[in-house]
């Protein structure tokens, strides 16, 4: 509940200058506040002939088993699967590069590489933990501004995502050596997908909003004889321009994933719940707020027009259609180098 109103009061308290927009005013992106919180990829367009490198850093701390809209007693998952995920940290290190191809459209791309570490508990009481260290799936889009008039800006977005991450990974469990690991234990889908999304951005002298949204809709099966379920995102914020260098923002953000498709023949259902395709892996939806806080280098500086972010995020409503751990919260945090 004091999250929930916590995020209402940082919306309204942005909101609330928006609303007083002057006609005149155009939307500028050289302040804190027009960058989109770090959580938040391909929110806006470059100049013409701009070349801006992000390193990202982000991380997903799950906790507890879930099923629907509540967290499942121990005991009652090791009824249903041997074993009883407890907790998971998946850590992603990511560099993006974007290219402003025009004034309206841009090209990025993203690489990734993966820390997962997941502790379990068998229903004989031996505790556990797997970790592996991968590359994820590569990215590449283009960004298309569509609208461009005063303090408003909407543009659209689509590409692809090349399947370089590991759809299948090992490592020694209770049941044996190098076993294959729950599928959500693993970097990569092994499947071609194609993105598309939409954004828009409006801004004043005090304060920027946004709005975005973004799907990936996987095309064939992956090489692990089974394909991601599908995947949406809608985020919202606004952020509020403290001074020159500094701004504070605040949102929400929900995703939606489907159930995924075929079975890796090396998973046993019936061990743990990351590894049932059906049930414990079936879909499901979160709402998130984040929180951040965005810096721009000033002119002088050694470092100007260099830009570092910082966002947590925390989970406010689960919905999953089948036995899954479920997120606790989350950090982003970003570098973003122009040249």
């Amino acid at each position: 509940m004091v999250r929930r109103s916590l995020i209402v009061a940082a919306m309204v308290a942005v909101a609330s200058p928006l609303a007083a927009q002057e006609e005149e005013f155009v939307w500028t992106a050289g302040r804190p506040d027009s960058d989109a919180p770090i959580g938040v990829f391909g929110a806006r367009t470059l100049d013409a002939g701009a070349l801006e490198f992000t390193y990202r850093y982000t991380q997903l701390n799950s906790r507890g088993a879930w099923f629907s809209k509540d967290s499942l007693p121990l005991a009652t998952t090791l009824q249903l699967y041997t074993v009883a995920p407890l907790e998971m940290s998946n850590i992603q290190h990511s560099v993006s590069a974007a290219w402003g191809m025009s004034d309206r459209l841009t090209l990025t791309g993203t690489a990734g590489f993966a820390l997962m570490e997941r502790t379990q508990i068998t229903n004989g009481g031996v505790l556990y933990i797997t970790g592996i260290e991968a590359l994820t799936d590569v990215t590449a889009s283009a960004i298309y501004e569509v609208y461009r008039q005063g303090p408003y800006r909407v543009h659209f977005s689509g590409g692809a995502v090349l399947p370089v991450g590991k759809a299948r990974t090992y490592a020694d469990t209770p049941f044996g050596a190098d076993q294959a690991l729950p599928y959500d234990q693993r970097p990569g889908g092994g499947a071609f997908a194609v993105t598309f999304g939409s954004t828009a951005l409006v801004q004043n002298e005090m304060a920027s909003l946004g709005a975005q949204f973004r799907g990936r809709i996987h095309l064939a099966e992956g090489t692990a004889d089974f394909t991601p379920g599908d995947q949406y995102q809608a985020d919202g914020w606004g952020a509020y321009r403290i001074n020159s260098v500094f701004s504070i923002s605040g949102g929400v953000r929900w995703q939606t994933w489907g159930r995924l498709e075929g079975a890796d023949p090396q998973l046993l259902a019936t061990q743990d719940p990351g590894n049932d395709p059906v049930t414990g892996m079936a879909g499901g939806e979160r709402l998130d707020m984040p929180v951040g806080v965005n810096m721009i280098m000033p002119e002088g500086s050694i470092l100007a027009g260099h830009r570092l972010a910082v966002e947590g995020a925390y989970a406010i409503h689960h919905e999953y259609e089948g036995v899954r751990l479920g997120m606790d919260w989350g950090l982003n945090f970003g570098w973003t180098m122009p040249f």
